[in-house]
């Protein structure tokens, strides 16, 4: 993809790039969204799950809430997702910073408005986060149509993003090579934990598959 205007990388283009196959691995990698919106009170953000399909990404939310009345309306919106790998420490606190993989979306939504499509998609959200949840013998019930009804689900294509992205180590300056403070780099990485079941489940009914989840 070319950048554009809103895509191109005003401070470190050396770290911005435009693969679809990188971002796609940002974006199945990473569960939160953050959604940005311009309102008559002002820009807001809000997290909120999402899931990749083909070239679009799949979002969701309440059809009382801001942030789908104002989307649904035409407003453009702007949706970063981020992966952080872990710190960056250098000898100066200057020179601070975080190993990152972020991906920045532009454009505008569409609303899916046939309710059992709706329905559909909102059990692939489900699927897309946590894989074989609505199949198999001990599967939960699938969304039905009344629930999508308050529920929305819009697609917002892929069509205008740029990658940016940070790692190694800090840029120290020479001055500082006689600092007497450690320097490098601490991974950081987010796990799933046991999962607890609720009083009904009990041991009843195997978990989920942790080592299937997408990351935190």
């Amino acid at each position: 993809m070319s950048p554009t205007a809103r895509t191109t990388a005003q401070r470190y283009p050396e770290r911005v790039t435009y693969d679809r196959d990188d971002a796609y691995a940002i974006l199945d990698e990473a569960l939160v969204a953050h959604v940005g919106f311009t309102t008559p009170d002002g820009p807001v953000v809000v997290p909120v799950l999402h899931v990749r399909e083909g070239d679009r990404l799949l979002l969701h939310g309440s059809i009382h809430g801001r942030f789908i009345q104002t989307v649904t309306t035409g407003s453009p919106i702007c949706v970063t997702v981020t992966q952080v790998d872990g710190l960056i420490l250098g000898r100066a606190a200057s020179h601070h910073s975080a190993a990152y993989r972020s991906v920045m979306i532009f454009g505008n939504a569409t609303a899916v408005e046939d309710p059992q499509e709706r329905a559909d998609a909102l059990g692939r959200i489900v699927e897309g986060i946590i894989p074989g949840r609505l199949s198999g013998p001990h599967a939960a019930r699938r969304p039905n149509v009344e629930e999508a009804g308050y529920t929305a689900v819009l697609w917002l294509p892929i069509e205008e993003f740029s990658i940016k992205t940070r790692s190694g180590f800090a840029r120290d300056e020479a001055k500082d090579d006689a600092v007497e403070a450690w320097a490098g780099h601490i991974p950081l990485n987010l796990t799933a934990g046991t999962p607890v079941p609720d009083a009904i489940t009990g041991t009843r009914f195997p978990a989920p598959d942790i080592a299937a989840l997408r990351s935190l």
